[in-house]
């Protein structure tokens, strides 16, 4: 009978266990599915695990950024550690510590931590920062446009040397054209990066965009057809 006991108790645990951690898988990969970036679209390549920091795998996803560009450097002024930020950064702060003020209360003994945000939350503050019209840096390109287009939001050196009329006028046709499905077509088709894509897009001969070729390249195609 006490054998029996002990057997019934450890099998009770187990399947707890499974439980608890079906129930945790099946909210991770729901969770995971939520992940689209700024246009919409199911990421193609970059996964919100590929970062260690929560704001660089949103970003990351919802830019579809290059990941040798994707550093601390989109938000901080020179090492992380210094806890120095750009006007990027300030910004996407004031939105992160409304968030934690929410998660630890103000006399708690705890340290203030990105990490006590959960992925939704990250998520909000991300999209927070990136609304239409907020411009960090004050170069008259707002940040979802810069960031969308591969420029940085927080240094107003770093813009297209197209107007903001016509990066506006593109970003509106694209979203239009992902809210029809035609973007996503050519996504499974494939485009081919082209030698002038760079230069359509405005950037300069010193510039690096922070978004992938391939992406930049796929923003072109769509735009073709409109």
């Amino acid at each position: 009978m006490e054998n029996r006991l002990r057997l019934l108790m450890v099998l009770t645990l187990l399947g707890s266990f499974a439980l608890f951690s079906w129930r945790g898988l099946g909210e991770a990969f729901r969770e995971r599915g939520r992940y689209t970036d700024a246009l919409g679209l199911v990421p193609a390549a970059t996964t919100p695990l590929s970062f260690v920091v929560p704001s660089l795998s949103e970003l990351a996803v919802r830019y579809n950024l290059e990941p040798s560009r994707a550093s601390c450097t989109l938000c901080h002024l020179g090492k992380e550690t210094s806890g120095v930020f750009n006007p990027f950064g300030r910004d996407y702060q004031d939105k992160i510590q409304h968030l934690l003020d929410e998660v630890v209360s103000s006399d708690s003994p705890e340290t203030r931590s990105i990490f006590q945000l959960n992925p939704r939350q990250i998520r909000h503050a991300v999209a927070q920062a990136t609304l239409d019209g907020l411009d960090s840096d004050g170069d008259g390109y707002d940040n979802d446009l810069e960031l969308l287009f591969g420029f940085l939001p927080g240094d107003a050196q770093s813009r297209p040397s197209l107007s903001v009329e016509t990066m506006q006028k593109y970003r509106t046709q694209l979203r239009q054209v992902a809210e029809e499905g035609r973007l996503e077509t050519l996504l499974r088709m494939g485009v081919q990066v082209r030698n002038d894509d760079l230069k359509f897009w405005g950037f300069t001969g010193d510039q690096t965009p922070t978004v992938r070729l391939e992406r930049l390249a796929l923003y072109r195609a769509a735009l073709s057809q409109y």
